[in-house]
């Protein structure tokens, strides 16, 4: 997955922090994920369609480490989301 790809939640899925977790349901498959830590960040800052640098560098702000840090941890996470089918992952948009 290349810094440049736009990441899109995936129609359909229900979520509610419980403590501090991010518990997910898809409506349709009644699949369930459990996110903590900054896996609940990542999914409200997917609220909108997000390249994966915007994504590392604004979680690097907010957790205090490099871009380069953050990506190490985003990627694979952003890997498991799409093979769950909660995300999807779109070319660059076009200037």
């Amino acid at each position: 997955m290349t810094d440049d790809r736009l990441i899109a939640r995936r129609e359909g899925w229900i979520a509610a922090w419980v403590d501090e977790n991010l518990i997910m349901m898809h409506a349709e498959s009644k699949f369930y994920l459990n996110l903590t830590g900054s896996g609940g960040r990542i999914w409200e800052l997917l609220e909108s369609p997000r390249s994966v640098s915007d994504l590392c560098e604004t979680l690097g702000r907010e957790f205090d480490t490099e871009p380069d840090a953050a990506r190490l941890e985003v990627l694979p996470f952003l890997d498991q989301l799409l093979l769950r089918k909660a995300i999807d992952v779109h070319p660059p948009a076009l200037p």
